[in-house]
């Protein structure tokens, strides 16, 4: 799911650059470069990672100690990140938006379900974007199928995830986040589902109306762009 999302986000991010610049080919390694990510709630760090490997320089944050201390230990795995584009930080968005800290993308990925306040989370993640930054949120749509997919086959059933870790009542279905990112000054620009195909071990990218079926791709897990308004 990672490769997925961090796949998604790096087009999108070409898309907004095409708008912008008229230009019709993939972001080069340069061109995201000059591009300030925050990934927040970072956890062990794959998609910060992924991201850096880009050529964004990218800040996880989390407000777990032992998350962040993981995501160092991990990322010092590879050399290629050696090269201070990515940088870690035991922090909470409260914090960051206190310091006045906005950045040129915002990204959180299977976070949202967790938090107490979804709104306030949301409000948070576009005060750290720049005017006409983009944000990208992941996370869970609450449905039957999400029931069974991401809670009762994983922590139930396969046992690979502890049981008790999501709520099925705190997931979020995108018409309600898009009401939360519309309420706080930030444009929905895309909703698209995230599959998992568990013969081949892998994830991918659908359309949100896939096939026939009004919001048939985003039944279980789904990832969302938005622009914070100018």
């Amino acid at each position: 799911m990672n490769q997925a999302r961090t796949q998604y986000i790096r087009s999108r991010l070409t898309d907004l650059h095409h708008h912008h610049h008229q230009s019709s080919s993939l972001m080069t390694h340069s061109q995201l470069s000059k591009l300030s990510i925050v990934d927040i709630g970072c956890g062990g760090g794959l998609a910060s990672e992924s991201l850096a490997r880009s050529g964004a320089h990218v800040t996880g944050v989390d407000a777990a100690a032992e998350n962040i201390a993981v995501a160092r230990i991990h990322a010092m795995r590879d050399p290629a990140l050696s090269g201070g584009q990515l940088t870690y930080r035991q922090a909470t968005a409260e914090q960051l938006v206190g310091e006045q800290k906005q950045f040129d993308a915002v990204v959180s990925l299977e976070v949202i379900e967790h938090v107490r306040d979804p709104v306030f989370f949301v409000k948070l993640l576009v005060d750290l974007a720049k005017p006409g930054a983009p944000i990208f949120i992941s996370t869970m749509n609450r449905t039957l199928v999400s029931l069974v997919v991401d809670v009762v086959v994983p922590e139930y059933v396969l046992g690979v995830v502890p049981k008790g870790t999501h709520e099925h009542a705190k997931f979020v279905p995108p018409a309600e986040l898009e009401q939360m990112l519309s309420a706080v000054g930030a444009q929905t620009l895309d909703v698209a589902g995230l599959v998992m195909n568990p013969l081949s071990n892998s994830c991918q990218v659908v359309p949100r109306h896939w096939g026939l079926l009004r919001d048939a791709g985003v039944q279980a897990n789904y990832i969302l762009m938005a622009r914070k308004r100018m």
